[in-house]
């Protein structure tokens, strides 16, 4: 029985390796570029708490961020508009961020990532993140046509997006 209990402590506890991090604030940005300049619209969420597993062999605690797309700002009523038309809002109000598997790289980490969006369900496998002042930052790279839409443009072809959109995943703690 001593036995039993031993064992049923020593694979209870985390290993010297695996650490917890508390995430207190999330940041998703999504930024691009058009003929007149570039564009960033974020989303903020510092009320958030949860926990990431550092070197896990659990791999079944994600972090998992669902956004509401009404919530991204883009620094101005006309931008809001296009961005949401553009992801098709009205369709699909959330997206969804998972974060998984993370894993120190160094002095930085990787993690798996997961982007539900408009629809399409796209995969990075150990995803760099950087850190820096209390903070983990992660940068990922997507087109327009990964996610079956088309960059968007104005006044007749004058103005347009760029192909690609960068993702910029930020986690405090």
């Amino acid at each position: 029985m001593r036995v039993l209990i031993i064992l049923v402590l020593i694979f209870s506890y985390p290993t010297s390796r695996e650490k917890q991090l508390v995430i207190t604030e999330k940041v998703i940005s999504v930024s691009g570029q058009t003929s007149l300049g570039g564009f960033t619209c974020n989303y903020t969420n510092e009320s958030f708490k949860d926990t990431l597993f550092i070197n896990s062999s659990k791999s079944g605690n994600p972090i998992v961020f669902d956004i509401p797309i009404q919530d991204f700002g883009c620094g101005n009523f006309l931008l809001n508009k296009d961005f949401r038309k553009t992801i098709k809002a009205e369709k699909y109000p959330h997206a969804k961020v998972t974060v998984n598997n993370l894993r120190e790289n160094g002095s930085d980490y990787t993690c798996d990532v997961s982007v539900n969006l408009v629809g399409k369900k796209l995969e990075y496998k150990s995803l760099h993140l950087k850190t820096s002042k209390d903070q983990l930052t992660g940068n990922i790279s997507i087109n327009f046509d990964e996610l079956d839409l088309s960059p968007p443009n104005k006044l007749g072809g004058l103005i347009k997006v760029e192909e690609q959109l960068n993702l910029e995943i930020k986690l405090g703690y």
